[in-house]
């Protein structure tokens, strides 16, 4: 996982941090203290194993939550149209919040409750901060992911070769990504920068700070660097959908991986890492359950939701 030197998620909203201070200066004592009525997880690296599948005991513990009146949701990074394909796997799962925090959808009603975008003026300066590399760039815009065509056939090139059914499935391929961004500036959600193996994207991240471009930074996959809207993350998004719901955010349990969801894990009143996750996410939490691969979704279920 990058760090690129000091503090690099950036994050601006006032109250996203304070339940995670707050549990942090009062200690977790677990399921005793506090009663849980939501839990969200992240997808690529939690929900999901290294194969993209939903384990049988992640589905079965996800209905056995619904089954005793707890709400589920799914919190990730993916477009709506790159997270819907798995929805249908999981008719338990209520609400989604996709693209980083960018879109909040009701699964049930099939509705779109909450979409953010970029100010244009910030879609020109991102374009200027990655000049002269060779990366490869994946927009989100309204519900649907765009990257430059011709990269499809290049994926091992920036590290995603692992990605590369999903990528050939639902996104679109354009001519010109860049010129296409500059026509649609008005309507991008996400803006993710993934560079050529071997390299990272500290400097693009370096020029954002450099020039105080208002956005959210964070890294997912380790050489990805996702872009979002200022004041969007997951972990405001879960905060909303708590709102929504009536629900108090010190009642919901975050489940993730890696640095996007370093937000929703602080925000949330219980946050769980998997296994496998980032130095930095398993700092973000309370506590570690299994890796991707070996139930660790079920034994947050199980041992923190339900028991």
């Amino acid at each position: 996982m990058h760090s690129c030197g000091g503090d690099w998620l950036m994050a601006a909203h006032p109250g996203v941090h304070s339940t995670a201070v707050a549990r942090r200066l009062r200690g977790f004592h677990g399921r005793d203290s506090m009663a849980f009525d939501l839990i969200a997880f992240d997808m690529d690296g939690t929900l999901l194993d290294d194969e993209k599948h939903v384990l049988p005991s992640t589905i079965e513990a996800i209905r056995a939550a619904t089954s005793a009146g707890k709400v589920v949701a799914i919190a990730t990074g993916r477009s709506p149209s790159m997270m819907l394909p798995y929805s249908e796997l999981l008719p338990d799962v209520s609400y989604a919040i996709c693209t980083s925090g960018a879109h909040l959808l009701d699964l049930r009603r099939d509705s779109l409750l909450a979409e953010r975008a970029f100010d244009p003026a910030v879609i020109s300066q991102l374009l200027q901060t990655h000049k002269g590399k060779d990366v490869m760039l994946e927009i989100f815009s309204g519900t649907e992911a765009y990257d430059e065509a011709d990269s499809f056939n290049h994926l091992d090139r920036y590290g995603l070769q692992e990605f590369h059914d999903t990528f050939v499935r639902v996104c679109h391929g354009v001519d010109d990504i860049e010129g296409w961004v500059l026509n649609h500036a008005s309507a991008i959600s996400k803006y993710i920068v993934h560079p050529i193996v071997g390299e990272d994207a500290c400097d693009v991240l370096a020029r954002i700070r450099e020039q105080h471009i208002p956005v959210e930074a964070a890294f997912s996959q380790a050489n990805s660097l996702e872009i979002s809207p200022k004041g969007v993350s997951k972990g405001i998004a879960l905060e909303d959908l708590c709102g929504l719901l009536g629900i108090p955010i010190e009642r919901c349990i975050a489940v993730g991986d890696s640095g996007n969801d370093l937000e929703m894990l602080r925000a949330a009143g219980l946050g769980i890492a998997m296994g496998n996750a980032s130095p930095d996410a398993v700092d973000a939490s309370d506590v570690t359950v299994a890796d991707n691969n070996h139930g660790g979704c079920a034994e947050a279920v199980y041992d923190y939701l339900l028991k």
